[in-house]
């Protein structure tokens, strides 16, 4: 009766213990900005040796500038730092050439609050030009605090300024070749929230876009509970000579609950398929299952030692 009344007693604990709710902080990021907008922050356009090539950009002045700004415009290669495709305006490889073929109408102007100002380019295209993507950003930077002295591209990473990116293909001998070297899910998970986790490489010659897709069914139901397939996260350019990674998130994860998990991921019409069951349930409510499992088991083994010896007294009485 002893182990009885314990064990009602633990499973009292256990129901207060479920009643209590684990709160979740979320972290704010506050990041500065310049006044400055550029539009479009990116373009994507087809080239071919000797020819030439015109676009523009457009660069504003929001209304909730507090007054004129002054800024000056040029050209930077554009490439990235690592796998999570942190942007360099600085670094000079075999394919940031296009940065020295674009040539601006304009490299400075001045822009009330709410004005805007259409600057075209033109991107001269050498004849030994070499097949695949070329990539080159056009930078404008705030001047109104800086001033005109110096000289020369002051470091893109010490002052407030936008880019617009310019991605494109030259026409020749293209090589279009990836990878995928990861698609890995957790199979358990015991907080908020669930990420999933991918790794491309292209390792051809010229910029693609690779796709990772999650989604997220109850383990006994076919009614998707989740998916990132509107999400324009989902799809990132990948460029040549570099591996991208792609972190998928769900953050309304129930508490507790067993679901089926797939994760799709293609580059260059290669595809991984990782399916899963998933298995969600806080690190303390685990604690208290296993104990209470280990009570149970406690108490059931001290039953049949009971019923043992019972049994033993009894036939000792009849002998």
């Amino acid at each position: 009766m002893r182990i009885i009344q314990k064990l009602k007693w633990w499973i009292a604990v256990f129901a207060v213990l479920v009643g209590v709710g684990l709160a979740n902080v979320a972290g704010v990021r506050a990041a500065g900005e310049s006044s400055l907008t550029f539009g479009p922050t990116s373009q994507r356009i087809s080239l071919k040796p000797g020819e030439k090539y015109r676009s523009s950009v457009i660069v504003s002045n929001p209304a909730t500038s507090e007054g004129n700004t002054k800024f000056r415009l040029f050209v930077a290669p554009y490439t990235i730092t690592n796998d999570q495709y942190d942007p360099s305006f600085d670094q000079i490889n075999t394919y940031t050439q296009m940065a020295d073929w674009i040539t601006l109408d304009q490299t400075e102007g001045e822009l009330k609050p709410n004005d805007n100002i259409e600057i075209g380019f033109t991107v001269e295209v050498p004849e030994t030009a070499p097949a695949g993507g070329q990539y080159a950003a056009i930078v404008a930077q705030d001047m109104t605090n800086i001033g005109n002295g110096g000289g020369g591209n002051v470091q893109i990473a010490n002052i407030s300024a936008v880019a617009s990116v310019v991605v494109a293909d030259v026409a020749g001998q293209t090589r279009e070749y990836g990878e995928i070297f990861e698609n890995n899910m957790p199979t358990f998970v015991m907080n908020a929230p669930f990420v999933a986790s991918a790794g491309v490489k292209n390792t051809g010659n010229v910029h693609t876009d690779a796709k990772s897709i999650l989604q997220v069914w109850p383990l006994f139901s076919d009614e998707e509970i989740y998916t990132n397939e509107e999400s324009e996260d989902n799809e990132q350019l990948v460029l040549p000579d570099t591996t991208r990674y792609f972190f998928n998130t769900w953050e309304d994860v129930p508490a507790v609950g067993i679901f089926r998990a797939r994760q799709t991921v293609t580059i260059f019409g290669e595809t991984a398929v990782n399916e899963k069951i998933i298995v969600v349930c806080p690190l303390w409510l685990l604690f208290i299952m296993i104990f209470l499992i280990a009570l149970l088991l406690i108490w059931f083994a001290t039953i049949i030692v009971k019923k043992i010896r019972k049994n033993k007294k009894s036939v000792k009485t009849e002998a």
